[in-house]
């Protein structure tokens, strides 16, 4: 039998006013309640499921992301500071992706340049010693700060904590020591704001302007920091806008963001989907030692039969005053009680001992959601070797999506920046570089590798990879920056003084007795003196 709908006060007064609308109301109740306790769609929405009450409001990447970002932001560098996990992970990051820097492989296209494999080697050697000569040198970054590999760094690690970053590329003086004048200036999320801190609209938000399309095509960036405490506060929202790209065409301001979500405006910090989790595991940590420290004095209660108070002791103090014998505990020694008085020694059950498996429960859910096995994140590699490489690789996975992003946002960009005035001033040679938005884009190809992601198993690891070499899986190029984190044109010069000067002096390993020869290598011609040993 059905489930029928019963009028209420509201639906009696609609009747009265207007019974076709009446009618059409309890129609739909009825409909309604017989699909009472019909399980239909999800659910945690259709009311069946426990989570009935769970409903989030449905806004955009901007509603849900600006109105917070500032106590984000807040948050985030607060646990970096002073929480263990949250700044091993940061620093894991750092480390792994970044580590000693990405470094620039040029590698034009020689096809569309028309260039012979000599040519293409002689540029390339070029093009990265004049790179070298800007990005080894402190002054490529406007505050002497450091190198341009000491700014990848930082670009990451600033992105990370407040969820975005930006790179300012103004110009600086040229000098006796650097003829370039392309110089970066990395500033803190917090520095790119709405003017006067004013309230978000469809033209300006999170301090980015965008132009009808919802492209960006300027950010305001405050003279100082709104957080200042240098005197500047009444100004701190005072800034102007910086446009994407000059007049000229050239590169002006770097946006670094990781966006998830579409027409999202700014960044989330890494570690935001944990935040209250990090903050309650340090929490219940300090408890924990608190509690541990207690325990480590060794309290003792007397109680006594009529109820009055005994006398308490600790630190050197008796709290009777009239009292003239001292009481103390010693070792060996020998406490008399008074009748009725009986000794209670205070035990807190401290060290707990499920704090560990606990802990550990946590951080697995916490290393889930940072992209790090919880191996990894804890430093800790106490299981079989396959399950330790497992680990590794998958967080290998993130690392190298980072490294790639940060080459994309950051390291790139910069190298095409340079690479045009590098032109300009006539110290690379690129005809057609201004002219043809193909030959601007086959100079500017490059790679960049960083230190490579360690080993566990040297020897067999190294095996695998020669194995890759020898059956033209892989270039001895690839395989040396994956294995040692160092590049093989770099390094040929050096690998063939060496093997000249051990040959020179007949240090050469001896190859064993039936090792195959190098594929790479032609095969030493038959002596036709010699009987064939296949009778041929």
């Amino acid at each position: 039998m059905s489930k029928q709908a019963t009028p209420n006060l509201l639906d009696r007064v609609v009747d009265y006013f207007a019974p076709e609308v009446a009618a059409r109301r309890m129609k739909a109740r009825t409909f309604m309640a017989a699909l009472d306790g019909v399980s239909w769609g999800y659910e945690s929405v259709n009311g069946t499921g426990p989570s009935r009450n769970y409903k989030p409001v449905t806004r955009d990447a901007d509603g849900d992301i600006l109105s917070q970002l500032g106590t984000l932001r807040g948050q985030s560098r607060d646990l970096a500071r002073n929480h263990p996990i949250a700044a091993g992970a940061i620093n894991t990051n750092v480390d792994r992706i970044v580590g000693t820097g990405l470094a620039l492989q040029p590698e034009p296209d020689r096809h569309v340049l028309g260039w012979s494999d000599e040519r293409m080697a002689e540029w390339k050697a070029h093009a990265q010693r004049e790179f070298s000569l800007w990005s080894d040198s402190l002054e490529c970054d406007l505050t002497l700060a450091g190198n341009f590999y000491d700014r990848q760094g930082l670009v990451l690690r600033t992105a990370l904590e407040s969820g975005d970053s930006f790179t300012i590329l103004p110009d600086g003086e040229a000098s006796a020591r650097q003829p370039y004048r392309l110089r970066l200036q990395i500033i803190e999320a917090d520095r790119v704001g709405n003017p006067g801190g004013g309230r978000d609209t469809a033209q300006v938000a999170g301090g980015i302007r965008r132009n009808a399309v919802g492209a960006p095509e300027a950010y305001h960036v405050y003279d100082h920091h709104p957080g200042t405490v240098k005197g500047l506060f009444a100004r701190r929202y005072a800034g102007t806008f910086i446009d994407r790209v000059g007049e000229s065409g050239r590169l002006r301001i770097l946006h670094h963001c990781r966006f998830v979500r579409p027409e999202q405006s700014r960044g989330v910090p890494y570690l935001a989907p944990i935040i209250d989790l990090l903050k309650q595991l340090g929490r219940y940590t300090q408890a924990e030692v608190q509690a541990a420290v207690i325990s480590a004095f060794f309290t003792v209660f007397v109680t006594t039969e009529n109820g009055q108070t005994a006398p308490v002791f600790g630190a050197g103090q008796v709290n009777d005053p009239s009292l003239s014998q001292d009481l103390e505990l010693g070792p060996a020694a020998i406490v008399g009680l008074a009748k009725g008085e009986k000794i209670e020694i205070a035990d807190p059950s401290r060290p707990n001992t499920a704090f560990d498996a606990f802990v550990a429960a946590l951080i697995k859910q916490i290393g889930v959601a940072l992209s790090l096995p919880s191996e990894l994140l804890m430093k800790q590699f106490n299981a079989s070797y396959s399950a330790s490489k497992a680990a590794l690789l998958d967080a290998w996975v993130y690392f190298r999506s980072m490294r790639v992003w940060l080459a994309r946002s950051f390291c790139q960009p910069v190298y095409e920046t340079w690479m045009a005035e590098a032109v300009a001033l006539g110290r690379i040679a690129a005809p057609g570089f201004f002219r043809d938005p193909l030959m601007r884009w086959a100079y500017t190809r490059a790679n960049w590798f960083g230190d490579s992601m360690g080993s566990i198993n040297p020897k067999d690891e190294v095996a695998a990879y020669l194995a890759a070499v020898d059956g033209r899986l892989m270039t001895r190029e690839r395989a040396e920056w994956e294995l040692f984190g160092t590049g093989w044109d770099s390094t040929l010069e050096q690998k063939t003084r060496e093997q000249q000067q051990l040959a020179k002096r007949d240090l050469l390993p001896v190859a064993k007795p039936g090792a195959p020869a190098p594929q790479d290598q032609p095969a030493k011609p038959a002596d036709p003196a010699k009987p064939d040993p296949q009778g041929s």
